[in-house]
Order: structure tokens, then C-alpha cells, then sequence
């Protein structure tokens, strides 16, 4: 099958080439894929390519086992590239296509005709298509057979409808005037005899008519329109066994009981399709699925819902059930086990609204679409205060309210502890609503835009030392991705950074474009990402540089590309809550005296902890995170404080750390001991929680960057035997999709 990321433009009528589609059959009779379905227009070629003939090009899963292949049958006539790729889906897909279900009578039978093998359950599937699926069946097609025997399988095709359709021909010639006989050398254009060897036939183009085939009364100038192969119902679909010569002997069934007419059920009231007509000519990539919608088919839907990242859920009726009614990489509960209902995901919108969509990606279980038009706005919806909030993946939230935002992660925490951690309502605490500040923007102390590969002039050679230093070049956007690709969006002016930063990134783009103009860049053939961090007395750009912050009367020293909190508003009231969360007295009345802060970074919690506890101890997998958790405690005066370099599990072992004999953690009394726990995104590793376990300290602070993996690791812990004490969410990124969480878990006595 031809993977080409072209994108076919399907309303232009200039001549294309001659487009095939193809049936192989393996004759390894042990290897377990009997068949291949695809389209080329150099058949040969293709089939070389299967054979492992050709280095190059595409076919590589079918050349790197089951060799030898050869043609089963080959169809011709199709009018351009999008016809054949239509017909070659419709004909891989035949268990999806409702159209070819109707034609066979029977959904049972439509997916039990899938599962058989061989090239008779591939001929008895081509014969439907043909036969009686438009708009195949109206297409000016001739199938070819390169074996007398070979078209002895192929059923009888149903006789000419009418005078407009086209008969569909069977062409079975003897070898030397069929049209794909004539072994051609493609370098000598020489005729060659090859032993009658299907596999090393040239395909000979001088042996088909030279003009193309007129286009059929379903193309034409509406070929856009047409509702092929899915969506096209035929007017009077008979029953297969009525008309086709199945076999059955593949695989025996009992007969099929009819089955009373279906009531036709009202149209559901939230998704109504917006009719065809009323769609511009568009561009069909050439990788599009088109299952279970068209192309830029459009609906208007109702927002039932918000996945983790930001994007609105609706449902929409199929006429049939899917096979995989639950959408991958969806986080939140809202995924429907319904296999009749198909989840689409729409960038900015609220749930309750309805909005007008438009399709541009399925994917196995569930589509994206654009939006295109809100129908019937919520009442937290407002104007956005960033021109480009619509199209940069920066920011998701910045259309709804703050109120309602923070209204919005709580919910989705308190879902994800109740789904993900397994847990029920009423056995963990109701989450606390979520904390913010009044600086919703101009609040980010770090951001970091980026730009592609600088693009050189036509024509740029490289220099003597055979690279691009010194080279002039162009950069492009310098921003961040968009909400649905991979492209950049340029943004000159970020409203969630803080004004410093946003002064200094007009003078970093400017010097940086002028860098590459100069051909003065480092890599001058790699985009890059910038830095801009604001440590309160200047806007650093090197990663390299140290910067100072001060949280709550403490100065920290970090490298700038280091990892630090962001939001210097929301970080103090973060610190405050870990501490208390930290020295509460434990249900037995004891007061905590030692912390163990795991994945501790520059040792912000346990500096900010060490003036409530006897001793502290952190770990951090990076070394030179470690050393500048250690510089900041000497630089603060704390004494108290020990750390650490390795994984967060070696914290339990009962070893003495580095320059502090009197600190080991295995001998840490465990019913007064608190470990506070921060991991990065992807959430804590068994093996460390696995030895928490083992140790049993009295109680555990989690702080997360993400809830749906904290929630996760919930349920180890309550497993474990601890009990969920309080769980508080902070808004410490207003705008965005983004959740601080904080879960505080106590040991049960």
C-alpha cells in the first residue's frame, strides 16, 4: 500500500497517472498473511518491491517476510488517485463499510467474510464492491486476471443497472495480450521474454488506451460530494446470497434468520450533520482515514465534557456500532462504552455549549475536529485576551473565566482520584477547591519559545569545511506549537509571562534573526528552543548563568535552565501548605520530627521545612541539582539539612550520607517521620513505592504536576494502608490545562 504524505487535490481536473489497485497472494503456503490489498501505478514495480527486488521505495513489512508474492488480479479504470485509494480502503475495510454491509444483507456476515482468508474471500468481497456498492459500481473499471484459472473464483458480476452505469468488464486474456504480459526493460525499453513469471513483469503503459477514462456520473466536478464507500447507501440493495456466488465452504454458518425491520429512531437532538452541499471544495490528504467521517464533514455538537488536556468532548450517533468504543488517550471519564456513540475532541469550547465542527482526523477510536463556530455560547465565556489564544497550544483556558477554570480542575481531580485511583466518593475527603492568586497573567517567571531549521536561500552551497557556519539563513516563527500539530505559531508577545520577560523577548528575537542573517548561529541546521527566566533583577537567557530567587525569606541559587517553580505568586502559599501538611501532629498526638524529600530538586520543601523538623534529608537523581540544593542550605544557614544524589528508592537504604555521619535514614523513627514526595510528570516508579511501603513512614506529601498519575499512585498507597487526609489542586498556571495537586496521606493505625 502506497503511503505517500502527499496531499491530492480532489477537484482538479489536469491528468494524472494511471492509478491501479491490486490484489497479491503469497505463495508461502506457511506464512500466515495470504493476501495484500493495495494501489500503484506502476503495478510491477510494486510488485517487485513486495518480492524485495527494489531496495527502495515503499512495501518494506511485506518484502521482509512471506516472499514469494504474486497477482491475484489487478483493477484499472480509476480516474484519478483518490478514486483508487477510496476503492483499495473500502476493500481492506469491507467489515466497516456500511454500504458494503447492505449489499451483503448482514453485519455478521460482513465481518465474518473479513475474517476469512485466501484470494476466494478477497474475489468474493471484490465482487460486492463492483456489483453492488457505489460508487463503485457505476465506475468504468475492468479487472484482469494474469492466470486463465485464476478467474474461475471471481463470481459472475451483477448484469448493466441502466443505460448511465458503466458495465464493469472481466478481462481474461491469454499472456501475450494481456496488457500486463509484455516484460519491458525499463532501462533498454527492450520486450523481454521472462518464462511466463508474473513476479518479473514489466508493466507495459503503451498497451492501455492513451486517454484516460471519462469520469463517472458520481465524479465529475462534485467528486468532493460524492459519499463513497462509508456514508453512500445503494437504493435497492439485495441480499449477497441472492445474487453472488459466496462460497461458504471457507466457513460454515448456519443461515442467517431474517430479522424484523429496525424502528427508525429519532435524530439525536445535540448532533445534526450539516449537509454536504453546503461544503467548499477542499484538499483530501493523502493519509486521511476515512472512517467513520468524510473530510471535513462538519456537525453541530454539544460539548458533553474536558479531557486532562484541555479539549472538549462530544458524542456523536453512528448509524452502526464501532469496534473500539472507548478513545485512546483519553484521561478523563468521558470516554463512551456506548458503540454507538464516537468521540470527537474540539479545541476551545466550554462544556454545555453547542458549536459547529469540522472533521479533519480520524483515528481508531476517535476523531479531532476544528472549530468552527460556537452556536450556543456558555456564560463563562469570554473574550480571550491573547489575539492568538485560539491557535497557540500555550494557553487552552484563556476563552473561559478564571471562576470557572478553577471550578473545572477541581472536578477533573476529584474524577481522577475516583476512576484512576480506584477510590469512591465517600472514601477519600471531597477535593478542596482550587487555590489561585489574583495574578491570572503576567505571572510566568520562565518561558521557552523555539524555532525550526533556519531555511537558506536557493541555490546556498556549504562552506570549505563542508558545513553551514557562517553561512546567512532565515528563521522562521519563533513561538510554541499549535494546539493540533506540530507547527509553530509566532508569538512576539506572551500575556501569561511576566513584563519583564516580555521586554526582553522582542530584543531575543530580533538578535536572534539577526544572528542567522549573520550566519553566526551554532547549529545553523537544528531549530533551537530560547530561554527567557526572570529572577526578579533581570531576564536571564543562558541556561548556564546563575540566577537568584527569594520564597519566603529564602534565597535560592539555581542555574537558569534548571528546574524551578514558575509562578513566584502562587510558590509561597505552595510552600505553606506542604509545611503544614508536613508537622501536623500525627492521630496518636506525636509530633513529626524528621522529613525525607524525595525527587527534592534545589531543595525548596526541605529548606522550606528545616526550621519545623529535627533533621531533613533529600534526594535528587541530578547531581547538580544536588549541589545547588546544598549550596542553598549553606547559603540560608541551615544546618539541619543533608543531601543526596542517586534515585529516590536508594533513599531508604541504611547507609550514612555524605559528610553527615549523624544522619541515617533507615534509622529515622518511622512513626514520626514525614516523607514529601514530587516527582515529575510521569509520577513515582513501583520500585519506589514499593519500598515506601516497606519502610511505612507515618504519612506521605504529595505534591504532583500531574493528578492523573498522583491519582494513580493513590492507590498503591491506600493499599498500602495509608488513608487520603486532604487533597487541594492549586491553579499554578492560570490559563492553561495545567494542575498542581497536593495529597496528603496518613497511616492508618
Amino acid at each position: 500500500m502506497d503511503n505517500s504524505a502527499e496531499t491530492t487535490d480532489i477537484t482538479a481536473s489536469s491528468p494524472r497517472k494511471h492509478f491501479h489497485c491490486y490484489l497479491l497472494r503469497s505463495l508461502d503456503p506457511q506464512h500466515p498473511l495470504k493476501t495484500y490489498v493495495g494501489y500503484t501505478t506502476d503495478p510491477i514495480r510494486r510488485l517487485r518491491q513486495h518480492n524485495g527486488e527494489l531496495k527502495y521505495g515503499g512495501a518494506k513489512r511485506t518484502a521482509r517476510s512471506g516472499r514469494p508474492w504474486q497477482f491475484a488480479a489487478i483493477i484499472d479504470g480509476f480516474q484519478d488517485k483518490v478514486a483508487a485509494m477510496q476503492f483499495e480502503w473500502a476493500w481492506q475495510h469491507t467489515h466497516r463499510s456500511k454500504v458494503f454491509r447492505e449489499a451483503v444483507g448482514d453485519d455478521a456476515l460482513a465481518k465474518r467474510m473479513k475474517r476469512r482468508r485466501g484470494v476466494r474471500a478477497r474475489f468474493d468481497e471484490l465482487r460486492v464492491l463492483l456489483g453492488e456498492c457505489e460508487p463503485f459500481n457505476s465506475y468504468p473499471l475492468e479487472v484482469y486476471f494474469p492466470e486463465e484459472e485464476s478467474h474461475e473464483l471471481f463470481c459472475t458480476l451483477m448484469p448493466e443497472r441502466d443505460n448511465k452505469a458503466q458495465d464493469i468488464r472481466k478481462k481474461v486474456c491469454p499472456v501475450d495480450e494481456m496488457p500486463f504480459a509484455a516484460a519491458t526493460d525499463t532501462r533498454t525499453k527492450k520486450a523481454q521474454k521472462v518464462n511466463g513469471s508474473w513476479a518479473q513483469m514489466h508493466f507495459n503503459l503503451s498497451l492501455f488506451p492513451s486517454a484516460a477514462p471519462s469520469q463517472s456520473r458520481l465524479l465529475g466536478q462534485r467528486r468532493h460530494q460524492s459519499n463513497w464507500a462509508l456514508n453512500a447507501v445503494t437504493p435497492q440493495a439485495s441480499h449477497f446470497f441472492a445474487t453472488s456466488g459466496f462460497n461458504q465452504s471457507d466457513e460454515k454458518s448456519e443461515p442467517e434468520e431474517k430479522s424484523e425491520p429496525e424502528e427508525e429512531k429519532p435524530e439525536s437532538p445535540k448532533v445534526e450533520a450539516v449537509e454536504d452541499s453546503e461544503q467548499p471544495a477542499v484538499k483530501i490528504p493523502a493519509k486521511f482515514k476515512p472512517y467513520p467521517f468524510q473530510y471535513h464533514q462538519e456537525f453541530i455538537v454539544t460539548i458533553d465534557a474536558l479531557t486532562n488536556l484541555g479539549f472538549g468532548i462530544a458524542r456523536i450517533d453512528l448509524d452502526e456500532p464501532h469496534d473500539n468504543p472507548v478513545a485512546d488517550g483519553d484521561d478523563s471519564d468521558e470516554a463512551s462504552n456506548d458503540p454507538k456513540k464516537w468521540v470527537v475532541f474540539v479545541p476551545n469550547v466550554i462544556p454545555g455549549e453547542s458549536a459547529r465542527i469540522r472533521i479533519y482526523r480520524n483515528y481508531a477510536t476517535y476523531s479531532d475536529a476544528d472549530l468552527l463556530e460556537i452556536i450556543e455560547a456558555s456564560p463563562d465565556r469570554i473574550e480571550p485576551k491573547c489575539d492568538l489564544a485560539n491557535i497557540c497550544g500555550g494557553c487552552q483556558y484563556q476563552h473561559i473565566t478564571v471562576d470557572r477554570q478553577r471550578q473545572m480542575k477541581t472536578i477533573q481531580v476529584q474524577e481522577l482520584f475516583e476512576r484512576l485511583g480506584g477510590l469512591k466518593a465517600d472514601e477519600f475527603p471531597s477535593v478542596l477547591p482550587t487555590l489561585g492568586t489574583d495574578e491570572v497573567f503576567g505571572y510566568r517567571s520562565k518561558i521557552t519559545p523555539h524555532y525550526d531549521a533556519p531555511l537558506k536561500k536557493k541555490g546556498t552551497k556549504k562552506n570549505k569545511d563542508g558545513n553551514y557556519k557562517g553561512i546567512s539563513c532565515e528563521i522562521g516563527p519563533i513561538g510554541f506549537k499549535e494546539k493540533a500539530s506540530r507547527r509553530l505559531v509566532d508569538v512576539p508577545y506572551c500575556h501569561i509571562a511576566t513584563p519583564d520577560i516580555n521586554e526582553a523577548l522582542a530584543r531575543v528575537r530580533d538578535e536572534t534573526r539577526q544572528t542567522a542573517r549573520e550566519g553566526k548561529l551554532k547549529k545553523p541546521t537544528k531549530g533551537a528552543t530560547l530561554l527567557l527566566r526572570d529572577a526578579g533583577d533581570g531576564v536571564e537567557t543562558d541556561h548556564n548563568v546563575y540566577v537568584k530567587t527569594t520564597v519566603k525569606d529564602l534565597v535560592f541559587r539555581f542555574k537558569a535552565g534548571n528546574f524551578f517553580q514558575n509562578n513566584p505568586f502562587m510558590l509561597p502559599k505552595m510552600v505553606d501548605l506542604v509545611v503544614d501538611a508536613a508537622t501536623i501532629p500525627s492521630p496518636s498526638g506525636k509530633a513529626m520530627t524528621h522529613l525525607i524529600d524525595c525527587y527534592c530538586g534545589s531543595g525548596l520543601f526541605a529548606i522550606g521545612s528545616s526550621s519545623s523538623f529535627e533533621a531533613c534529608v533529600g534526594i535528587e537523581v541530578n547531581e547538580m541539582a544536588v549541589e545547588e540544593a546544598r549550596e542553598n542550605a549553606a547559603l540560608n544557614g541551615i544546618e539541619n539539612c543533608a543531601f543526596v544524589s542517586a534515585s529516590a528508592e536508594a533513599i531508604f537504604d541504611p547507609v550514612t550520607l555524605e559528610g553527615r555521619s549523624d544522619l541515617v535514614v533507615g534509622d529515622f523513627p518511622k512513626e514520626t517521620t514525614v516523607v514529601v514526595v514530587d516527582p515529575p510528570r510521569k509520577g513515582c516508579s513501583v520500585e519506589f513505592l514499593e519500598q515506601l511501603n516497606e519502610y511505612k513512614p507515618q504519612r506521605v506529601v504529595y505534591m504532583s504536576c500531574d493528578p492523573a498519575t498522583q491519582a494513580r499512585d493513590a492507590k498503591y498507597l491506600v493499599s498500602y494502608g495509608y488513608e487520603i487526609v486532604s487533597v487541594q489542586p492549586f491553579d499554578l498556571f492560570p490559563q492553561t490545562r495545567h494542575i498542581e495537586c497536593l495529597a496528603t496521606f496518613e497511616l492508618k493505625d
